[in-house]
């Protein structure tokens, strides 16, 4: 046989990869924990901020709203409307407009009492933003702020004011959103993109609210005021992007109809997030308890996770989204130094692993060794061979279990010396584990005996050659040696093509008699079966007889055979004989033995049988179900007399 490698070699094998995976586990689980603390980390960290702007953002959207309602309500807007518009009326609104600002955003400072045409102070000018108004017949009509007038300090108020003035693209811009606004009737929020002449673009957050007359409450119209929708939040956002832009990962901005808007971000990394948000936004799911959409995605080579959160929603018009982003490269980068310093950590591992595995199969190797020779005496013959168990471990039971095996060759060996004295194999069982005495003598038992023939056997194989009598006999007399040992009985000896089957002698079943009947019925029931496919079919005659006789081991002390002698067996032989093709004959002893209801009997004629000085009484017997009268499988024949 082709040498393999050696158990020191598989050994130091096993455990070199046993500390392989383990090392690589080790370091993938640790890369994963160091992954989602950073990610834990940062996500917290940038998760207050996005919170902040969001609190940030609501609370504008929240006072946008309501100065928007207020505004609506005053009578310049409802005049303006009606197409009746005054100086001091429209000086009133504004003032109206500054006070109402200045109380949402908690400041105190006293403004100008009305009183005639005064300038705007320059730096209240930027938070008005624009107003508007729409008939009901669809046209839009720009609110610009009134003319001012004073000394050449006034001068730069002006040219604010005057760009205002001059500046209604926004509202053409909205027409078609501000339409369908006035055929709802309900305040709305709309987020609208714009386009700067330097090409950076920005989004202006418009208010809608209905106008009501007083007398009848119908709506005459919409009062539409327009801001820039950055915060003090997204502000201080951006700001802190344009510090540090060449340090941190993070990326702000407001996504809307397919871009992305921020001061802070150059038109290239703009673009590219715009590109990753509308590939992932219809599919983003959103954060438990949270309305923040959340993903991962590339970012210009680079790995970023998103977070956007929609601004506006169930108005029938684009959805502006709140996007911000942070890169993981610095995770990345964290992580592969992790590798790195595993995988040194591994090749120590290993390289001790080895040393360890060489030295512990150098252990190892000299018992197995011994086994390995022990193993191949016992190959050469020598039975008796054994090894010193010198441990208490698992090569300590190895060589105990190799002293056990050739216990039990030894014990194998026996046995086939045996099994050349005896015939069948529960006799030899019963003589190796002490059960049968092997002296010459016997025993006084009730048995049953059965005798099974072929018909007409010389006949039939007068003419065959020798080969395929021995083949047919083979066969015929396997399958019904087969059927004696189902139903407990001992195949005693085979005389020609005769076969002796004894029931109850080594050990009774307390039903033998109606074991070797139903044995005998199945035989029947096989040979038909056999015949079927048989090159040379045969028919059988089975006699079955019950009673008193010797058992015990018979012949020569040095060639035992365990039979049984006595009158029933020349009993079973003779009906045996009188038996026609395929029939079962019993005595009146097997007969009064069955219960009733499961056999049909038919009595033959009074028997004069050789040996016999009296007439025999037979029977011609076969078992039925008692509920269909099929022939039985279990074969339940038993008397029960109770």
């Amino acid at each position: 046989m082709k040498k393999g490698l050696s158990f020191q070699s598989k050994l130091m094998l096993t455990l070199v990869a046993a500390i392989a995976v383990a090392s690589f586990a080790i370091i993938v689980v640790t890369e994963n924990k160091v992954s989602q603390a950073y990610t834990k980390q940062f996500s917290r960290d940038f998760r207050r901020l996005v919170t902040q702007l969001e609190r940030s953002r609501d609370e504008r959207s929240q006072e946008f709203m309501e100065l928007s309602r207020r505004l609506a309500t005053h009578p310049y807007v409802l005049s303006a409307l009606l197409g009746d518009k005054d100086q001091e009326t429209a000086f009133e609104f504004w003032r109206y407009y500054l006070s109402s600002l200045d109380e949402l955003e908690g400041k105190t400072e006293k403004r100008p009492e009305p009183g005639g045409p005064r300038p705007l102070p320059s730096d209240l000018v930027n938070r008005l933003g624009s107003v508007g108004i729409v008939h009901p017949n669809g046209e839009i009509e720009s609110l610009p702020p009134p003319p001012l007038n004073g000394n050449r300090e006034n001068g730069r108020r002006a040219q604010l004011a005057a760009k205002l003035r001059q500046s209604p693209a926004w509202l053409e811009r909205a027409r078609k959103q501000i339409e369908e606004l006035l055929a709802q009737g309900e305040q709305r929020t709309l987020f609208l993109p714009f386009e700067t002449p330097d090409g950076s673009g920005f989004v202006q957050e418009m208010v809608s609210t209905p106008v009501k007359s007083p007398e009848t409450g119908a709506i005459v119209g919409l009062f539409l005021r327009a801001a820039s929708a950055e915060t003090e939040a997204q502000r201080f956002l951006e700001r802190y992007q344009e510090e540090f832009s060449s340090e941190t990962p993070l990326l702000t901005g407001i996504y809307l109809d397919g871009q992305v808007y921020s001061r802070a971000l150059n038109p290239k990394t703009a673009m590219g997030m715009a590109e990753v948000i509308s590939a992932q936004i219809t599919s983003a799911s959103p954060m438990k308890g949270s309305r923040h959409l959340a993903f991962e995605a590339s970012l210009q080579g680079e790995p970023y996770r998103f977070y956007a959160t929609p601004l506006s929603q169930d108005t029938g018009f684009p959805t502006a989204y709140q996007v911000s982003a942070f890169s993981l490269a610095p995770l990345k980068a964290d992580l592969a130094e992790l590798r790195l310093r595993g995988s040194g950590v591994g090749a120590s591992a290993l390289a001790l692993g080895i040393a360890i595995a060489w030295l512990f199969s150098r252990r190892l190797s000299v018992p197995i060794a011994e086994l390995t020779r022990a193993s191949r005496a016992v190959r050469d013959g020598r039975l008796d061979t054994r090894i010193e168990v010198r441990t208490h471990d698992e090569i300590g039971e190895l060589a105990e279990s190799f002293n056990e095996m050739t216990d039990g060759l030894r014990q194998r060996d026996a046995y086939r010396s045996i099994l050349g004295k005896v015939s069948d194999e529960t006799v030899a069982q019963a003589m190796i584990s002490g059960d049968l005495d092997l002296e010459l003598g016997g025993e006084l038992k009730t048995v049953t005996v059965l005798f099974c023939d072929i018909r007409g056997f010389t006949g039939k194989t007068e003419h065959m050659p020798p080969t395929e009598v021995i083949g047919m006999l083979n066969d015929h007399m396997t399958a019904m040696t087969a059927i004696v040992r189902k139903h407990f009985g001992v195949v005693d000896k085979f005389v020609g093509d005769e076969i002796m089957a004894v029931f109850g002698a080594l050990k009774s079943y307390g039903s033998d008699s109606a074991h070797a009947v139903a044995c005998a019925i199945e035989m029947i029931e096989e040979r038909d079966r056999l015949n079927l496919t048989s090159i040379h079919p045969v028919e059988i005659g089975i006699g079955v007889a019950t009673g008193e006789a010797v058992a015990g081991c018979m012949g020569s002390v040095d060639r035992l055979n365990y039979t049984v002698i006595g009158a029933r067996v020349n009993l079973a032989s003779r009906l045996c004989t009188e038996a026609g093709s395929m029939e079962v004959v019993i005595d009146e002893a097997t007969l009064s033995s069955l219960d009733p209801n499961r056999v049909e009997s038919e009595a033959l004629a009074d028997l004069k049988l050789k040996g016999f000085s009296e007439t025999v009484t037979a029977y011609r017997v076969r078992t039925v179900d008692s509920a269909n009268g099929e022939v039985r499988e279990n074969f339940d024949l038993v008397r029960n007399d109770g």
